[in-house]
């Protein structure tokens, strides 16, 4: 392996970690710390990590299509027999899983986000609970972090499998 692939997966690995810690830091810490706090300061705090959140997610994924085209690229490089057919289908298994991924990150980003944004925006100066309309919002984007959540392990595992069966 050459220095230049091994930063790229070293850089790819980062980049997973990343993405996946941005997600789990979300659901471990941010959203049931926000319980904690009056409504209206729950929400602020909820809309400053979903946009941090957001930052991180779009550099990493950026990161990840980058190294991961450059390490399918190395391994194409490679004199033969390095792909094998067990090879091409756990690679596009794992494409097909970050590809989910990538479509939830997406519905979160422009389908709930604006209208999360808007709703907040909205809100009176004074209120002692959260509104229902945006609340159940915040549950759609919360359930698609979560699978998010469960399906990055599992592409990790499969990245992993892909460079045991080099």
């Amino acid at each position: 392996m050459t220095t230049w692939q091994t930063l790229s997966s070293m850089l790819h690995l980062i980049a997973i970690a990343m993405w996946l810690g941005a997600i789990v830091f979300f659901l471990v810490v941010s959203g049931p710390a926000v319980n904690e706090l009056a409504p209206k300061l729950a929400l602020k705090t909820m809309n400053r990590a979903r946009i941090g959140l957001e930052a991180i997610s779009w550099f990493a994924i950026g990161l990840l299509l980058l190294t991961g085209l450059v390490n399918l690229l190395a391994r194409l490089a490679m004199p033969p027999p390095t792909i094998g057919e067990s090879f091409a289908i756990v690679f596009g298994v794992k494409l097909f899983l970050f590809g989910a991924m990538l479509v939830h990150h997406c519905l979160q980003v422009f389908k709930y986000a604006p209208t999360i944004a808007r709703l907040t925006g909205q809100l009176p100066q004074s209120f002692d609970a959260w509104p229902e309309p945006l609340l159940t919002y915040w549950r759609r984007w919360f359930l698609l972090l979560k699978i998010n959540a469960a399906l990055g392990p599992v592409v990790v595992l499969l990245g992993l499998a892909l460079v045991k069966n080099q």
